[in-house]
């Protein structure tokens, strides 16, 4: 059978309005086996619901996973956040099956490819103190383990955090199953040989963590303290003076924020005001993956968005006193209907930077 073949005549079948499409995996890679299914990435215009479906199509099995350009962006970012990158291997270094984007596809696979060769670089100090303390008890309970089934899954549980922990130091990705094994094999193949060979000899896996533990900065456990002392630090106190407009613009609006890391060191949280002048309205955008919470301070501003059942434009008018909550990656804007006076609202967001996608309309893009 064809895979790539195959897949593109999937996707022209049951996605003939496709805007681009990947076929990754093993299959492509050149570690198929018998069972290997095919992983297919599918992205379309509009207002699309991400979804992943386990499939038989002809003789395939098949992994399915439908996007917007949005969701793949908030999927792809979910996927470099914990270190494990399917989803970008699969877009990255997949064969594109269609492209009716404009080469979106062939750039996406240029962005994708230089990210995967940077890695989500070493991680911070606390970090990797944690995967050291994990490991080092790992390592005592192996020594003292004497029920088989025990020893098995404590012994196991070390190969994995001794291979995570060394991708860790090298500032590699991590992976899952099979996966993780690539990932080490990749960036260390004797020491993914080593672990291999110890893996069930107690002794050998020790000698072998222990190593990497070295490089790390040794066992840790006696003295280890994860600390974070939110009881004692002062309050910030923010004037109406000293609201900044030095934040991310929409046009027909204007932004100033007040709390962020900018202003306050904060680490969740961003906090400041729009106001959108009498009789206007602002350009079509989104707050990536923050969760924002509007409070109307004055006027009468309408949010405006499209129904997720009919992706009919839906405008939602509000007054003083009045919340609105917009999740995330939602395209919306602000409307001012009223002819003589401005619309203030009070905008609260759960990352530290105020993240605005500006969008050309309402669809997901």
């Amino acid at each position: 059978m064809d895979a790539v073949r195959d897949a593109r005549a999937l996707v022209e079948e049951l996605f003939p309005d496709a805007l681009f499409a990947f076929l990754g995996g093993s299959l492509v890679n050149g570690l198929g086996t018998a069972t290997s299914d095919l992983d297919v990435v599918v992205v379309l215009d509009g207002l699309v619901r991400p979804q992943r479906e386990s499939r038989r199509w002809r003789d395939w099995p098949v992994e399915l996973f439908t996007h917007s350009q949005t969701s793949l962006t908030a999927y792809l970012e979910q996927d470099a956040e914990r270190r494990r990158p399917s989803l970008l291997r699969m877009c990255a270094d997949g064969v594109v099956l269609v492209d009716r984007s404009g080469g979106r596809a062939t750039a996406l696979q240029q962005e994708l490819r230089a990210r995967l060769a940077a890695g989500p670089g070493v991680p911070e100090p606390a970090e990797l103190d944690r995967a050291r303390y994990v490991l080092t008890d790992l390592l005592d309970d192996l020594s003292g383990v004497t029920d088989p089934g025990e020893r098995a899954f404590i012994g196991w549980t070390a190969v994995q955090e001794t291979a995570k922990l060394a991708l860790s130091l090298a500032g590699g990705w991590h992976g899952g199953g099979k996966w993780l094994l690539r990932e080490l094999r990749a960036q260390d193949p004797e020491l993914a040989a080593e672990l291999l060979a110890a893996r069930e000899h107690p002794a050998a896996l020790a000698a072998v963590a222990t190593r990497v533990l070295d490089r790390a900065g040794g066992r840790l456990w006696e003295g280890y303290r994860a600390t974070g002392d939110a009881f004692h630090r002062p309050l910030r106190h923010i004037t109406a003076a000293e609201l900044s407009g030095r934040t991310a613009q929409t046009s027909g609006m204007r932004r100033l924020a007040a709390i962020g890391r900018s202003t306050t060191g904060a680490r969740r949280l961003w906090m400041g005001q729009t106001h959108v002048a009498p009789a206007s309205r602002s350009a079509d955008h989104h707050h990536g993956r923050s969760e924002t919470a509007i409070y109307v301070v004055d006027g009468a501003p309408s949010f405006v968005f499209l129904d997720p059942d009919d992706g009919q434009e839906t405008r939602i008018d509000t007054k003083p006193g009045d919340y609105i909550f917009v999740p995330p990656y939602v395209p919306h804007r602000e409307e001012n209907p009223d002819p003589s006076r401005e619309a203030v609202v009070v905008i609260a967001r759960s990352t530290q930077e105020a993240i605005v996608v500006n969008l050309p309309d309402l669809r997901h893009h």
